[in-house]
């Protein structure tokens, strides 16, 4: 007769001893023995993956680290040339890879973009532009086709119409006699439409309310 088969019940002498997992120490503190065991790593032949395997840490840290350890004129060097780049300088027994990593790069210059300077018409403030238009198409004789033709484009790309039409409406209340406001809004237009300006505006609306 076969007796049970039970698998033994093995104590803790019994057990095999299974390699201890190595935890990553991505996100802590880099420690000198650490920056020590960098250097040894690189000075040996190790490539980056070797090199991030044996301090436990991400190869994108590594590099980071190995950048502070260059002179700062090669910081800029591409990341696959780093331990290269490091090991090449480490051949010198005198290079302070412990001083380059108290450098830092100085700060960017700050540069402050030119001023605009705008000359001509469009160096003129809003205020100033309608004054300086009402005056000159009051008149031909005072300035020729081409900058009256550009003073309405300026007036017009500013959306300074109206303005110029509210400074002709004062000009034409102050120096002319006048039957109503229904004349003086007809003349405002009728100017308007001449020097070519749209001045949107209804006769039957003012500030002092409905005529």
């Amino acid at each position: 007769m076969t007796g049970n088969l039970t698998t033994p019940i093995r104590g803790p002498e019994m057990l095999e001893e299974q390699p201890q997992q190595r935890q990553s120490r991505t996100g802590t503190t880099w420690t000198e023995e650490e920056n020590e065991q960098v250097v040894a790593l690189v000075r040996s032949g190790a490539d980056l993956d070797a090199v991030a395997d044996g301090v436990r840490r991400s190869s994108t840290s590594v590099v980071a680290r190995l950048r502070r350890m260059l002179p700062l004129e090669h910081r800029s060097c591409p990341n696959d040339r780093v331990v290269l780049a490091l090991r090449e300088h480490l051949r010198d027994p005198d290079y302070d890879w412990q001083g380059q990593m108290l450098l830092t790069l100085p700060p960017r210059p700050v540069v402050n973009p030119p001023a605009i300077v705008r000359e001509g018409l469009a160096g003129l403030a809003d205020d100033d532009l309608v004054t300086v238009a009402h005056s000159v198409l009051l008149d031909d004789r005072v300035a020729t086709a081409d900058l009256r033709g550009r003073l309405v484009a300026e007036v017009k790309q500013r959306g300074l119409a109206d303005r110029v039409g509210q400074s002709h409406e004062s000009y034409l209340a102050t120096h002319r006699e006048l039957t109503g406001f229904r004349d003086l809004d007809e003349q405002v237009h009728r100017w308007s439409k001449a020097v070519g300006l749209t001045v949107h505006r209804n006769p039957y609306a003012w500030a002092d309310g409905p005529w």
